[in-house]
């Protein structure tokens, strides 16, 4: 079966969709940014820090390269892996792109509510200025990415889960 790879921007729930998803599924579930942050033994906000966005951006391709070679995955994506486009390649070789698509309002509300530091935001004061300019300069590269486009403002996990199920149902018939 083909992989099913979560992208978007950060606080739109590609690991929380994704966990659940593996589970309904019964297949594996890699998050990209928790496998770059278990090889390297720091938070990507550490990673950012010390090396700088071009060493992250390079090891998160090389994880591509790894995963995107084995089948059957629910894989969620960190939110700038379509900035290299070598990545979006790969990963549709094996795989189906679904773009988790959410309102500025949203993603924001969501990430002040979770732990994790998102090292490209947050620099400044107004985060919802951030996360808009942010998805300005990438929502054209989302777009032109994804195979299909789930929309989560106001929506239930469930209800989510079930519209990219309905879409596998698709995919693989």
């Amino acid at each position: 079966m083909k992989n099913i790879v979560l992208i978007g921007m950060s606080g739109t729930g590609k690991t929380t969709i994704g966990k659940e998803l593996s589970k309904k599924l019964n297949r594996e579930f890699i998050d990209t940014d928790i496998l770059i942050k278990k090889r390297l033994g720091m938070d990507i906000e550490e990673i950012f820090e010390r090396y700088g966005e071009e060493y992250f951006r390079n090891i998160e391709t090389k994880i591509v390269d790894e995963i995107s070679k084995k089948e059957d995955l629910i894989i969620s994506t960190g939110g700038g892996i379509i900035l290299r486009e070598k990545n979006l390649i790969k990963l549709k070789k094996k795989g189906v792109l679904i773009l988790l698509e959410s309102s500025i309002e949203n993603i924001v509300k969501n990430l002040k509510k979770s732990k994790v530091v998102r090292p490209l935001l947050h620099k400044g004061n107004d985060i919802y200025k951030e996360v808009e300019n942010m998805y300005e300069t990438r929502k054209e590269l989302y777009h032109f990415a994804a195979d299909y486009i789930v929309h989560v403002n106001n929506r239930s996990i469930d209800n989510i889960i079930y519209e990219i199920l309905q879409l596998c149902d698709k995919i693989n018939s």
